[in-house]
């Protein structure tokens, strides 16, 4: 379904227990988003994005400081993330809104 890169591939050897969140989004793209606690009490976060055809457009993993992140607000993070990669804010894709003009 998706082809995955290596930062995913990465993420998946390491099996430790995850909240995980899929959506299709407006313009057609697929995020996925994955947080866990390390075993140093960290909170790792893995923001990925593929297109309508399941080609990725990004993968990452950031770490965030578990004194000050649980897992389920990590999540909430990098679903705002990938929602903004998906919806164009990196340049890779269409706005989700490209139809809508400032004149209409």
């Amino acid at each position: 379904m998706f082809i995955r890169g290596t930062t995913y591939k990465a993420w998946a050897e390491k099996a430790l227990e995850e909240e995980c969140f899929t959506q299709e989004v407006e313009n057609g793209c697929h995020i996925e988003v994955r947080a866990r606690e390390r075993k140093d009490d960290d909170i790792e976060v893995l923001v990925c994005v593929y297109t309508a055809t399941g080609d990725c457009v990004g993968e990452r993993v950031s770490q965030l400081p578990g004194a000050q992140w649980t897992v389920h607000d990590a999540l909430k993070r990098g679903i705002d993330q990938a929602e903004r990669i998906a919806g164009g804010e990196s340049g890779r894709l269409p706005c989700a809104d490209a139809h809508v003009r400032d004149d209409d």
